[in-house]
């Protein structure tokens, strides 16, 4: 930890796979952090490294407003960074939570800090652009979102700027490209694709690709998004939408190719059907990001994924 005067920080969802790892880099900066989870996909052991530095509390950010001030009574935050969602893959079976998580739940978050009067950095989803009309996609690009999900991160978004332009509240943006790292786990309802490589692959067990494999993600690892996180909190940026995105677009195939390269094994994979919904490319532009606050990813895909495989075979079992 840095020393000198810490920085009140709240983090929504600070246990999860990305908002630890945000918490570890504010604590590493310095910072005085408070968390809120409901750990539904947060995990303790993902605070390990830093759980005496920071206060954890467990609480629903979708409760009336005045339970979340009460969770909140003694945090005072200058900052609040807005993480904690309701996950995508569930938000066709769930519709209803995700709309109390995703759209009510930034509502109070909005509400606590207009009250407190901090700056707010939302983590919203590039999901929201739905099939691209051009590559690389850029905040110019039309909506079309196709989930419950992204509707509720677009109607979140809408509330930020809502609560700027009335009430002067500072905030910043964020839609992220397809995110990957450690600690990000592969569930029955949620399959990251990196993920679920890594994991079948290390039980010996061929892992699934659908279509021809030669649809396309842009890829960031988790560690790029949390400077870039960080770098926009710390920036002027109205209430513009920003892309956290690598601007380089990787076949499905070629990320298998890459994962079994870094564990040393070749499983020939399962071929399906293409599925519903799913999009050809993937490819997010980070010139405004890079123009706005500095952003650039350090990380190329080879070396990220390497970094997860690591964690992976240490980990998962």
């Amino acid at each position: 930890m840095k020393d000198g005067l810490k920085e009140n920080i709240l983090v929504t969802g600070g246990a999860g796979f990305i908002g630890s790892h945000l918490v570890e880099e504010l604590v590493r900066n310095g910072c005085k952090v408070t968390i809120i989870d409901d750990f539904s996909n947060g995990r303790v052991e993902n605070l390990a490294a830093v759980k005496k530095y920071v206060k954890i509390i467990r609480g629903d950010i979708s409760v009336p407003l005045s339970k979340i001030k009460t969770l909140l009574k003694n945090c005072s935050p200058k900052k609040i960074f807005h993480l904690a969602c309701h996950p995508r893959s569930l938000s066709l079976t769930n519709p209803f939570r995700d709309l109390e998580v995703n759209a009510k739940g930034t509502l109070n978050v909005l509400e606590f800090a207009r009250t407190n009067s901090c700056k707010v950095i939302f983590t919203s989803n590039s999901g929201i652009y739905g099939e691209p009309k051009y590559l690389p996609i850029d905040e110019k690009h039309e909506d079309n979102p196709t989930t419950p999900y992204d509707a509720n991160k677009l109607a979140s978004e809408y509330y930020f700027k809502i609560y700027h332009r009335i009430y002067g509240l500072p905030i910043a943006i964020c839609r992220l490209a397809t995110v990957y790292g450690e600690r990000q786990r592969a569930k029955p309802d949620w399959k990251p694709v990196i993920a679920e490589f890594v994991r079948k692959l290390l039980a010996n067990n061929a892992p699934t690709i659908c279509w021809d494999g030669n649809q396309t993600r842009d890829l960031i690892y988790v560690e790029d998004v949390v400077q870039g996180l960080i770098k926009a909190s710390d920036s002027t940026t109205k209430d513009e939408i920003c892309i956290l995105g690598t601007n380089t677009e990787t076949s499905i195939n070629e990320i298998y190719n890459i994962v079994c390269r870094a564990l040393n094994k070749r499983v020939e994979p399962i071929r399906k059907a293409k599925m519903p919904g799913d999009i050809r490319r993937m490819r997010y532009s980070y010139t405004k990001a890079n123009k706005t606050f500095s952003f650039k990813p350090r990380y190329n895909l080879e070396d990220g994924i390497r970094c997860y495989v690591d964690w992976a075979q240490k980990t998962i079992t």
